[in-house]
């Protein structure tokens, strides 16, 4: 392990040096919000459906349909989709199952879906292919706990060994035709795998404890030749890291099979269901970036590499999107050699300001010390961690977040402006 000092990295940049193109719009007028306009009524919440991962059942959800129906929600609004996952099942067709089961069971004509591992791949196959009576407009929120949203390692690996799990393994090897589906027609897409004109809010939580993977947690970079994003993040959505430090979370930090029981967990479920409706529209953008700590494991090279950026999730007019700041692949270096960049990237850029959909904006933060293998290992990852700034909880104005992973932290500084 090494330390290294202080780092700034400065990131502003002038709105006028970025192409009109890529710019956030700013004369929009703020449209009504999806999820407000489809939200709660006096009868009660929405219809909900529950996915859950491979080699599990239904029953995973006993504790969280319990905190569900503490808030509001009856027996007959709770759906839980089981399918058969001890087998050589495919994505595919399990979501066409997906798709039938929804048509049967929901009764409101807007539902959100909550689904755990697989069930997050599973279900937005669903919405990227869905036939049916309901369709992906039809799904206000879509939250994923754990999913490997952008594949694992592992799957590649256990694959020709895995038996009974083969066919659902290869569905989860980095880059598979599932993946690419489910993440409109792109493996990985930094302005967002979403879907700007999408109208769900997509939202994604991941734990820094998460390790059942065959030792491939689902928070480390996916694959280092070919990005830096780990697999459950989306370009998008509104991204959590529930950590044993993150104090959003009171301290959880919950394994991969334990995310639909932990208390804190359910807790964001509930409030990212029914905190619904924005009144202004607010805007962020990044200021810099402090590195307070970084130790990897290669003492010879200085070989830090990633990305900061800002996401969002709140339905039409470009609001499902990623704004990425700083991003520095493997052995790239800008015009001056420097491996680190410091002004925003013309190429992922979209302009100084991301508009906050449906009241929130996200700030996520890779940063690796590689140690010259080609996968990396949980020691590699430096900083891998986000912060949320809601409206309904935070005030406009310039802050700043600690973000921070197994082997380093770093403190992103922001400011947030009505539009």
């Amino acid at each position: 392990m090494r330390s290294r000092s202080l780092v700034v990295v400065a990131l502003a940049a002038a709105a006028g040096s970025l192409a009109a193109a890529t710019a956030v719009p700013h004369a929009v007028a703020a449209p009504e919000s999806p999820a407000a306009a489809a939200g709660p009524t006096a009868a009660g919440p929405r219809d909900i459906v529950l996915v859950h991962g491979i080699n599990d059942s239904s029953s995973a959800w006993n504790s969280m349909v319990v905190k569900l129906k503490s808030t509001g929600y009856t027996d007959a609004q709770i759906h839980r989709f089981d399918y058969p996952s001890d087998h050589g099942s495919r994505v595919q067709g399990t979501a066409a199952d997906l798709g039938t089961f929804i048509d049967k069971n929901v009764k409101s004509a807007k539902f959100d879906i909550v689904a755990h591992s697989m069930g997050s791949l599973i279900s937005r196959y669903w919405m990227a292919t869905a036939s049916g009576s309901y369709r992906a407009g039809d799904v206000v929120n879509w939250v994923s706990l754990s999913g490997p949203n952008h594949g694992n390692q592992a799957a590649g690996w256990w694959g020709d060994a895995a038996g009974v799990y083969k066919n659902f393994y290869w569905d989860v090897i980095p880059g598979s035709d599932a993946q690419r589906t489910a993440n409109n027609g792109a493996s990985y897409n930094w302005r967002g795998e979403t879907g700007e004109q999408s109208p769900t809010q997509f939202t994604t939580l991941r734990s820094g404890c998460d390790d059942s993977w065959f030792d491939v947690p689902l928070h480390v970079p996916v694959q280092l030749d070919k990005t830096s994003l780990d697999s459950t993040s989306l370009g998008g959505a509104i991204n959590y890291k529930v950590t044993n430090t993150d104090n959003t979370f009171g301290g959880a930090c919950p394994t991969h099979a334990g995310m639909p029981a932990d208390p804190a967990v359910q807790q964001k479920v509930v409030d990212t269901l029914t905190e619904e409706g924005v009144g202004g529209v607010y805007e962020m953008k990044l200021e810099s970036v402090e590195m307070l700590e970084a130790n990897g494991d290669d003492h010879t090279n200085d070989d830090l590499f990633g990305y900061v950026r800002v996401t969002s999730s709140g339905g039409n007019n470009g609001w499902n999107l990623s704004n990425v700041y700083w991003r520095n692949d493997y052995d790239d270096t800008d015009s001056s050699g420097n491996r680190w960049l410091n002004v925003p990237n013309s190429s992922f850029n979209r302009g100084p300001w991301t508009t906050c959909g449906n009241g929130r904006c996200g700030i996520d933060a890779m940063i690796v010390d590689e140690d010259g293998h080609t996968y990396v290992d949980p020691d590699d990852v430096v900083v891998n961690g986000s912060y949320v700034w809601d409206q309904r909880h935070q005030s406009a104005g310039p802050g700043s977040a600690v973000v921070q992973g197994l082997a380093g932290k770093a403190r992103v500084y922001y400011n947030v402006r009505v539009r």
